[in-house]
């Protein structure tokens, strides 16, 4: 649950060990109580700034399909389509942010800018659900629907800065303490995370709910400024790194040479991989090492490719999920109703417990035992869960409507003729997407770090991160396949009239083919080791390299540290 880390030299794509830490450099400063009260400023800063962020973020992203459906009154499969793309591009950018940030702008710049873009998008966003004391909004429905377009892309623009910099603006303040204070920085990082996800799915979502959309969109305007000026306090104060040049060219490059080779049909005998030709030795620009570099990576996508279909699934927890929400009884007691986006508090918590839980009591029983519960293992069990979530969620759906009675509810201000069914038998889906999300997105990048030169590790973990993008889009384009093909019953407006379990077994089923794919490539896989140390068994990321949720890697000193990428 969610965000990016990233190399010294690109954008997720790049090579952090080649910068080495000059140790005098740390120790020019007069004070080294000054040195301590500086870092500890900076980094203050950006937890806060990570806090406010992801408060603004999810205050906008969490109760998006309503606003889409209630307040604009746009079909069902439109708005989750334009929720789905929203997200997918917020997953995307990141790798330009952190171009940006790693060979132009510098990382500050790139927050800095990004955090302004943010404000400008927020501010657009809340603009469009002002309303009159007289009823109805401020704006007209074409002006509403020009400025959210507007908003949601300056947001994902801005997103892409900030995850993509903001985490390794703050791992170069501590660097040079050691290992374990970077580490504690991460661990605070994530939990900053957490706390602005927690307050944006219960008290944000509360509010635009239960009481005004605007108010609840104002506060993602204030809490992103207050981010900004938290960036602004810290100013003088922070470790900052010229921008230097970017490994992913070499391999866009390589890349581009070879199917070039293929589509022109050049061959040589010498040639044992398309991508030969790109090696000096074969009359290519690139060193042999750089291309068998490449080349370990080509070998190994087409398992990351396969979990593309998993982040289809992971994104009906803020489209489809919703919507059914919606229809049942929200009702905690007479005077509380509550907000179906703040279920998602119940997946957020089952990560949280069930990470440690599986990590230190999980894994340690099954090697005691004899079992290796290799990573490629660990994904097919947790795309069984996925598989689960939305089985279980179409079960769910069809006993709404035929076992329990209805009456009416307002939701965002649309009366809904809703299930007494309670929202909270939801959970168990929740929760399975949750259980899930500990073992894919953790197992999927640990592979992904093992299995790749040390070179490209950045690049690859960069894939990863726009693989979970694509997952959105591929969500985005299925929910328009499903309402063509289905005129518009499978994916309805009015979930009563529809036959929405029909569209989740369609995924669960999905979902299982995609997953006898992942097993007949994992079943001709084989691990190799890269030989970086005896910790490494090419199993798992060597020494910290263990990634703690859907994490990408920050390499520092020749090591890994967490972030994590969903929230």
């Amino acid at each position: 649950m969610m965000d990016s880390p990233r190399d010294e030299n690109d954008e997720l794509c790049s090579n952090y060990d080649d910068y080495e830490e000059n140790p005098s450099e740390l120790n020019e400063s007069p004070s080294e109580d000054l040195v301590s009260s500086n870092t500890s400023l900076t980094v203050v800063c950006i937890l806060f700034v990570t806090l406010f962020e992801r408060l603004s973020y999810y205050g906008v992203a969490a109760n998006l399909v309503f606003y889409c459906t209630d307040i604009l009154n746009l079909s069902s499969p439109l708005s989750s389509s334009i929720v789905l793309a929203f997200q997918g591009t917020c997953f995307v950018t990141p790798i330009i942010g952190g171009w940006l940030g790693d060979t132009t702008a510098g990382r500050y710049n790139a927050v800095y800018g990004s955090l302004l873009a943010y404000v400008s998008g927020t501010a657009l966003f809340t603009a469009t659900t002002t309303s009159k004391h007289s009823g109805g909004y401020v704006l007209s429905r074409l002006y509403q629907v020009l400025f959210l377009a507007a908003s949601l892309v300056l947001i994902a623009i801005a997103v892409g800065g900030v995850k993509a910099n903001l985490s390794l603006m703050g791992a170069d303040q501590v660097k040079g303490k050691g290992q374990k204070v970077v580490e504690k920085f991460f661990v605070w990082y994530y939990w900053f995370i957490q706390v602005g996800s927690l307050l944006a799915f219960t008290a944000v979502v509360y509010i635009q709910q239960n009481k005004s959309y605007f108010y609840g969109s104002l506060i993602t305007v204030a809490s992103v400024a207050c981010g900004t000026i938290m960036v602004l306090m810290g100013r003088n104060h922070y470790i900052l790194h010229p921008p230097r040049s970017s490994a992913l060219a070499d391999a866009r490059r390589i890349f581009a040479l070879g199917i070039k080779n293929k589509l022109c049909r050049i061959k040589d005998p010498l040639w044992t991989h398309w991508l030969d030709g790109a090696k000096t030795t074969m009359g290519g620009a690139f060193s042999g090492e750089k291309v068998e570099a490449v080349k370990s990576m080509v070998r190994f996508s087409p398992i990351i490719f396969t979990c593309i279909f998993y982040w289809t699934i992971y994104s009906q927890g803020t489209t489809a999920f919703l919507l059914q929400g919606s229809y049942m009884n929200l009702k905690v007691i007479n005077t509380f109703p509550f907000p179906a986006a703040s279920l998602s508090i119940f997946e957020i918590l089952c990560v949280l417990v069930l990470i440690p839980i599986i990590d230190r009591v999980v894994y340690p029983g099954l090697r005691r035992v004899g079992f290796n519960f290799t990573p490629l293992r660990r994904i097919g069990v947790g795309m069984l869960f996925a598989a689960g979530s939305v089985a279980l969620a179409g079960l769910i759906e069809i006993e709404r409507k035929r076992r329990f009675g209805r009456f009416s509810q307002d939701v965002f201000g649309v009366k809904k003729n809703a299930s007494s069914m309670s929202v909270f038998y939801q959970v168990p889906q929740y929760i399975l997407q949750g259980t899930s999300e500990a073992l894919v997105p953790v197992s999927g990048l640990e592979f992904a770090y093992a299995q790749s030169p040390p070179e490209l590790r950045g690049l690859v973990m960069g894939v990863c991160w726009a693989m979970v993008g694509v997952g959105y889009y591929v969500a985005s384009l299925l929910v328009s396949i499903v309402k063509y093909a289905s005129h518009a019953t499978w994916y309805p407006d009015n979930l009563n009239k529809g036959t929405l379990e029909n569209y989740m077994f369609l995924l669960a089923g999905l979902m299982l083919i995609d997953l006898v794919v992942f097993l007949y490539l994992a079943v001709r896989y084989r691990y190799v080791d890269h030989g970086e140390g005896p910790g490494n068994d090419g199993h798992r990321a060597p020494g910290r390299a263990r990634v703690v949720s859907l994490a990408t890697a920050v390499p520092v000193n020749n090591d890994v540290y967490p972030q994590l990428l969903v929230r």
